[in-house]
């Protein structure tokens, strides 16, 4: 009885979410990113778990900063996560608008010359700018293998999964299944694979390097299909530009370490290419992420 009532509770709660995502996918994206703006506005106004743990992060990673320009930054982030929850609901259910407002491509050479030489990429998108951009655009430019973790409801699943594969690739579980897939493709390919370099992983899956100059668990997929592959590594983001201009995906070759032999050496070096990326766009960072939530056990 429990369990259906669960699976029942879910299925409604899918579809409300599903429904609420087509109402904010109906606004234009002019009045879509006004009210994303308003929300992130509000929530910086009214306090809360999200602001205390963006001005957390702000305050560990940018000790630099004085108290007004940290304010400033917190604000700035907050609003632009409202953005990015509320233009993120436009772009599953109309993936064309990411690629019509795409206005430029910036540093796509080195990854075009290194498909075309034959070798494979890895592509680490951190949460920076809009994420959902750089799949659309991988999808639709090259031969992209990715995985996935299924969100516990499945309606909402199905309309990222449909929006995903509008252009094409193919997607894995996020398993050791579908890491090998992964692995798979790129010894095959070439062939492209994003990862989100900055997710929190469990015990097994990371280490503890600097990023920010703080010990932090940090995932090693990313470095270990490097490895494994043979391919190259590109950091990359969509920056939201100013009003309705849309997103100029930026792509940067990252730290020369991060292709080292030793895995903490390696992944020190990817934590230094994400930390650059993040200070072309400190306010498009998503800052109330818990990524320093795991210390040190010796801390």
């Amino acid at each position: 009885m429990g369990k259906y009532d669960d699976t029942r509770r879910n299925r409604i709660r899918g579809r409300l979410a599903v429904a609420a995502l087509r109402l904010i996918a109906a606004l234009p994206l002019a009045f879509n990113r006004r009210f994303g703006a308003l929300i992130g506005w509000l929530a910086w106004r009214i306090g809360g778990e999200s602001r205390r743990i963006s001005d957390i992060n702000l305050r560990l990673c940018f000790p630099e900063l004085s108290d007004a320009a940290r304010t400033t930054l917190l604000r700035q982030s907050m609003i632009e996560t409202g953005k990015g929850a509320s233009e993120m609901a436009a772009l599953w259910l109309n993936p064309p608008l990411a690629i019509r407002h795409i206005v430029a491509v910036e540093g796509d050479a080195p990854l075009r010359a290194a498909l075309n030489n034959g070798q494979s990429v890895i592509v680490l998108a951190p949460h920076l700018g809009c994420w959902e951009v750089v799949n659309f655009w991988l999808s639709s430019e090259f031969d992209l293998h990715a995985m996935f973790k299924p969100s516990h409801l499945q309606a909402v699943n199905d309309v990222v999964m449909q929006s995903r594969q509008h252009y094409g690739g193919t997607y894995y579980p996020a398993s050791a299944r579908g890491v090998a897939g992964v692995v798979r493709a790129l010894k095959n390919g070439p062939a492209v694979t994003g990862i989100l370099p900055d997710q929190v992983p469990d015990d097994r899956g990371g280490r503890f390097v600097p990023f920010f100059n703080l010990p932090t668990l940090t995932g090693t997929l990313p470095v270990k299909l490097l490895q494994q592959s043979g391919g190259r590594a590109f950091m990359v983001f969509a920056k939201r530009l100013p009003g309705v201009e849309g997103y100029r995906i930026v792509i940067r070759e990252p730290d020369a370490a991060i292709y080292h032999e030793d895995l903490d050496t390696a992944l020190a070096a990817m934590n230094r290419s994400i930390e650059a990326l993040i200070r072309e766009a400190p306010e498009q960072y998503v800052w109330n992420y818990k990524r320093f939530r795991r210390e040190p056990a010796n801390n």
